[in-house]
C-alpha cells in the first residue's frame, strides 16, 4: 500500500516535470482561443460521499456554452451536442487525453492514483444514484482511489453506458496489482501518442464485433467480453480462453450482485465463449 502510494506520487512528479512545457504552451493557446483562464477545477468523486476531490483540468469547452445536462445515463457518457463549442486544438487535447495532465497535481497530493476508476462529476453521480441505485452502491464499495487513466478509460465502450463501466471497474478492483498498473500506464502512453482517447464529445463507437460487451444472465452473473491486448487480459484473470482476440469472463455472483428487480440486458450471446472464474483463482492487489 505504502509502496503504491510512493510510486504514484514519485512517478506523477516526474511526469509533471516533463509535462510543464506542454502545459504552458497548451495554456497559452487555450487562453487565446477561449479568452479565459485555461485551467479549471471541478469537484468529482467515486460516489457523492466517497473520494470527493477537486480535480484540475485544462479547459476545452467555450465558457459561453450552454449548461451540460445530466438527467439521463446517456448524458453521462455521450455529449456530442457540445462539438461546436470545442476548438480544433482543444479537440486534439481531448483526443490525446492531455487535458487531464493537471490531475498529476491531484496524484502528487495523494488524492488520486495514476490508474483507477474514473472520478465522475457530482451531477453525473446524482443521476446514477437516481436511475441505477444498485450500480451506484457497487461503486461505493470500491477501495481503490480514482485514477487519471484506468481499465474503463482505456477499453470501455461508452455506448454501453453505466453497466459496462461498473463491470470493468469491478474487474480491476478484484485483480489489480502493481504490475497490472504498470501495464495500463504503458498502454495509456500509446493511447496518448495515437490520439485515441475515449472522449464523451468526440466518441465514435468502433464498428468491431470484438468490442467490450456486457451481458446479464438469469443467474445475476455478469458476462463481459474484453477486447484487450493479451498482455493486459492475463493480468485480469489467470487463465483465459483465446479466440480471435476475444476474451469473455463470467463474474461470479458473489463478486457482483444485481437485485432480482433489475432489468436484464438482452443481447445475442451465441458467439460468446464463457469462462467461469473460480473463487480460488481470485486475487486482489495491494
Amino acid at each position: 500500500m505504502i509502496f503504491n502510494k510512493i510510486f504514484n506520487i514519485t512517478f506523477a512528479f516526474i511526469l509533471l516535470v516533463f509535462a510543464i512545457p506542454i502545459l504552458i504552451i497548451a495554456g497559452i493557446i487555450l487562453a487565446i482561443e477561449l479568452k479565459s483562464w485555461p485551467v479549471f477545477e471541478q469537484e468529482r468523486g467515486l460516489t457523492l460521499d466517497k473520494y470527493l476531490i477537486k480535480i484540475y483540468k485544462l479547459k476545452t469547452i467555450k465558457p459561453q456554452s450552454a449548461k451540460i445536462t445530466h438527467t439521463t445515463e446517456e448524458d453521462i457518457f455521450l455529449k456530442p451536442g457540445l462539438r461546436g463549442n470545442v476548438t480544433p486544438f482543444a479537440q486534439w487535447l481531448r483526443k490525446t487525453g492531455l487535458d487531464e495532465l493537471p490531475q498529476l497535481l491531484n496524484v502528487i497530493m495523494g488524492q488520486m492514483n495514476l490508474i483507477g476508476p474514473r472520478p465522475l462529476m457530482l451531477e453525473d453521480l446524482e443521476t446514477i444514484k437516481k436511475v441505477s441505485p444498485e450500480l451506484y452502491s457497487i461503486r461505493g464499495k470500491f477501495k481503490c482511489k480514482p485514477g487519471i487513466s484506468g481499465i474503463w478509460q482505456l477499453f470501455g465502450n461508452r455506448a454501453e453506458g453505466l453497466i459496462g463501466m461498473i463491470a470493468l471497474e469491478s474487474l480491476y478492483e478484484r485483480t489489480r496489482t502493481f504490475f497490472f498498473d504498470l501495464k495500463l500506464i504503458l498502454y495509456t502512453t500509446s493511447v496518448v501518442i495515437q490520439a485515441k482517447n475515449s472522449d464523451s464529445i468526440f466518441y465514435i463507437e468502433k464498428q468491431d464485433q470484438n468490442r467490450v460487451k456486457t451481458i446479464f444472465d438469469n443467474s445475476s452473473n455478469l458476462k463481459v467480453t474484453l477486447n484487450m491486448p493479451e498482455g493486459i487480459s492475463k493480468f485480469i484473470i489467470e487463465k483465459v480462453v483465446k479466440s480471435e482476440g476475444k476474451y469473455t469472463v463470467e463474474i461470479p455472483q458473489d463478486w457482483w450482485y444485481v437485485s432480482d428487480s433489475y432489468e436484464s440486458v438482452k443481447k445475442e450471446t451465441s458467439d460468446l465463449k464463457i469462462l467461469k472464474i473460480d473463487k480460488d483463482s481470485k486475487k486482489t492487489g495491494s
